[in-house]
């Protein structure tokens, strides 16, 4: 028998390369990337360890605040009557540590959220709250919700941006009274 001899100008196709070089460079891919997702990992947490920044005020750690490059948050269980906006029923008591706190979210280039909340009660009964907080309102007043069976009154005022709450129930020995003031705005502050 007789070979063919190859005819000019068309190569022989080069040999499959052995199946240990491809998982070779595979695995070198993969490795490539595992270390350079590493580095920026790395990275980007030492960035936000330095521009992260938390404080909280001693003694009792009454107000925390944390600040990052996307915006901060302001956290103050120190609630001044004043920023809440709302008249305060004659002669209540602040209830301390009990849901009042300063909330203050910021962030650049978007409205900003304030929120402020305090309880109070009162020997009263509802009934006199509630002609107190009607009469003090009344020229404000958008929304209004009287719920006999739970004991409980809800007054609320909405305008732009803002939202005030007086929300009254009646408990065995007073009259629980909760002041809210959720604002939203660039320049507002509580």
């Amino acid at each position: 028998m007789s070979t063919i001899p190859p005819s000019p100008g068309v190569p022989y196709p080069p040999p499959p390369r052995p199946a240990s070089t491809v998982v070779a460079i595979a695995v070198l891919v993969l490795l490539l990337i595992l270390i350079v997702s590493g580095a920026v990992l790395y990275i980007g947490a030492r960035y936000l360890a330095r521009s992260v920044k938390v404080g909280v005020e001693k003694p009792g750690g009454k107000q925390v605040t944390i600040e990052t490059p996307v915006g901060s948050l302001e956290v103050n269980k120190g609630v001044k009557e004043v920023s809440l906006g709302l008249p305060i029923y004659p002669g209540a008591k602040k209830i301390e540590g009990k849901d009042s706190a300063r909330v203050n979210i910021e962030i650049p280039g978007a409205a900003s959220v304030h929120v402020v909340a305090a309880e109070f009660e009162t020997p009263d009964p509802l009934d006199k709250v509630k002609e107190f907080y009607r009469e003090r309102l009344k020229g404000e007043l958008t929304k209004y919700t009287e719920r006999t069976a739970r004991g409980s009154t809800v007054f609320q005022i909405k305008d732009e941006g803002l939202e005030q709450v007086v929300s009254l129930k009646s408990t065995a020995c007073c009259t629980r009274i909760k002041l809210a003031r959720v604002s939203v705005g660039k320049d507002e502050a509580n």
